[in-house]
């Protein structure tokens, strides 16, 4: 899925991403966790509209809960960039159409940030490589790489190292995000208090980490679940409407069920949404994505 050039500037559309499995494996020296995680887009998508001039980078977001300027990722990928390429007058206004949850453990951010580094390459006429670009998104944030290199892989380190995995055929997602935005960093914070400095180079002792081929399952559900019992609660009710296995989503609070078939998911979403526990919630419908985003 390509961007679209319209009267000089680019729009294009950036996937959510969901974590099938997400294992901890410790704590790093630098302060990050060292973990592995399987992870897949979807076709839940934002819109990144951007209009290259001027000297000044403006981020502007259509949501109150998505912030704009200096403190949106998208800000910190474009100032990086800028930075790379060497040219300090490069300029842009940058809109986001926001309609991937905020605070729901799907990358809307991390994708809308890979969208920009790749349009402003375009725009720019930068014509940097991807890995190039690879390297500059590892600096803006952990999933930001996993968006230029999808649709599905397995990322190490702190998410920066991507291998590519074959995508999902099949299937239909339903995402549940309940009235509650958790913070990626206070999650992972709970997370550091539990588990110390095992994770300390850890592939040096152990070898390369690996997933199974088809390993389902989230570390992070015991740290938030006791904290939040009504995601669990969802998950419950998902399988309970049909799902084949249900989860949280990289560090929440979305949860999603996956199902054989679109017409399953789409009955499961009604029950939820008439339940008292799901009519607050906002409901999804997704597929996987087979292609590359950005190409």
């Amino acid at each position: 899925m390509s961007g679209k050039d319209v009267s000089g500037h680019v729009v294009l559309k950036t996937p959510a991403k969901l974590n099938l499995c997400l294992r901890i494996l410790g704590l790093r020296a630098d302060g990050y966790h060292e973990l592995i995680t399987w992870m897949q887009q979807i076709s839940l998508y934002d819109e990144v509209r951007i209009e290259p001039g001027g000297k000044r980078i403006l981020v502007y977001a259509d949501r109150d809960d998505v912030p704009g300027g200096r403190e949106n990722i998208v800000h910190r990928a474009a100032r990086a960039l800028r930075e790379a390429s060497g040219r300090k007058g490069l300029g842009a206004r940058i809109y986001l159409k926001k309609n991937i949850p905020a605070g729901g453990g799907l990358g809307g951010g991390s994708g809308n940030a890979a969208g920009a580094l790749w349009a402003l390459n375009r725009v720019w006429s930068l014509g940097m490589r991807k890995a190039e670009l690879c390297d500059v998104a590892a600096r803006v944030g952990s999933d930001v790489p996993f968006f230029l290199r999808g649709p599905a892989a397995v990322c190490r380190g702190r998410g920066e190292r991507v291998e590519a995995k074959e995508a999902l055929k099949s299937g239909w997602f339903l995402l549940v995000k309940p009235p509650v935005a958790l913070s990626t960093q206070e999650v992972y914070g709970w997370s550091r208090q539990k588990l110390g400095r095992e994770g300390q180079d850890y592939e040096g002792k152990n070898g390369p980490a690996r997933l199974g081929r088809y390993e389902y399952g989230n570390d992070l559900e015991e740290i938030v679940f006791p904290r939040f019992p009504e995601l669990e609660s969802l998950c419950g009710m998902l399988v309970r409407h049909g799902a084949a296995r249900a989860m949280m989503s990289g560090s929440g609070s979305t949860v999603f069920g996956i199902f054989r078939r679109k017409g399953e998911a789409e009955r499961a979403a009604i029950r939820i949404r008439k339940s008292e526990k799901g009519k607050k919630c906002e409901c999804f419908l997704a597929a996987p994505l087979q292609e590359m985003c950005f190409q």
